[in-house]
């Protein structure tokens, strides 16, 4: 299958060309240049560059986002740019993907965007949105317009609300505590993988967390419909799980 890939330069997208690269052809796109003869200068905030990268594939993973800031960081310039990125943008990936007749779109969302759900209570895999913060609210803009191209014009359409992945080649991660809803990479690389050949997808929500005694987010429509199952508990492999307020770097040192 050819596959586009946006943001294919950052956090989550350089790590999919390598997870997905030996099953399916790919396109990866990104504000920044690339060496490497797969990429294409795509930013999502401009309709023409989307529509020119979109050409000829068969699906695309949107993983582009604002970055610069991680956590619960409000400034308005910053702010701008997030509903730039995140909604216009979506919007014109959206939009692509129907003018060229792309069928399976991966929508990257948040575990932000249902966080006003209180600890202990238990979180459907899609659950109504209660999202706190403005990255959180340009997420669930996102999926909204993920459900109406899907509804309105038959994409087939994955949402992933995901949590922080975790690098496991990474030493420095064992030096503090995680929080419980944090993924292992290969846990969260292996859930898009199979969001973009489950069959019979019209639209879907989906969490996809970390397993551990500590969750409290249904991983059961991963399952069900992509056929997930997650294969690393952080905490058997010798990290150490605090709450859910835990910081959201490594302190240095």
């Amino acid at each position: 299958m050819r596959v586009l890939i946006t943001g294919a330069s950052g956090l989550i997208g350089s790590r999919l060309v390598s997870a997905l690269e030996s099953e399916h052809d790919l396109r990866l796109g990104d504000i920044r240049p690339a060496d490497d003869p797969r990429a294409v200068l795509l930013d999502v905030t401009q309709p023409e560059s989307v529509r020119a990268a979109m050409q000829d594939m068969d699906a695309v993973v949107h993983t582009a986002i604002a970055s610069g800031h991680e956590g619960d960081f409000e400034d308005d310039a910053f702010n701008q740019r997030r509903f730039d990125v995140n909604v216009k943008g979506t919007w014109n990936v959206l939009e692509a993907t129907r003018l060229a007749g792309v069928r399976r779109f991966v929508y990257t969302s948040s575990l932000t965007v249902v966080w006003g759900y209180a600890a202990p209570q238990w979180v459907a895999s899609d659950a109504p949105a209660r999202p706190v913060g403005t990255y959180a609210v340009t997420k669930h803009l996102g999926e909204t317009l993920c459900e109406q191209f899907a509804k309105s014009h038959g994409l087939s359409v994955v949402c992933l609300r995901i949590s922080k992945p975790i690098d496991l080649t990474d030493p420095t991660w064992k030096r503090r505590r995680l929080r419980p809803q944090w993924i292992a990479f290969p846990d969260l690389l292996e859930a898009y993988r199979l969001a973009l050949v489950a069959p019979d997808i019209g639209f879907e929500i989906i969490t996809v967390v970390g397993d551990s005694t500590c969750r409290r987010w249904d991983l059961s429509r991963a399952e069900q419909v992509l056929g997930y199952r997650p294969r690393h508990r952080l905490e058997d492999l010798g990290y150490e799980l605090g709450d859910e307020n835990e910081p959201l770097t490594v302190p240095p040192g």
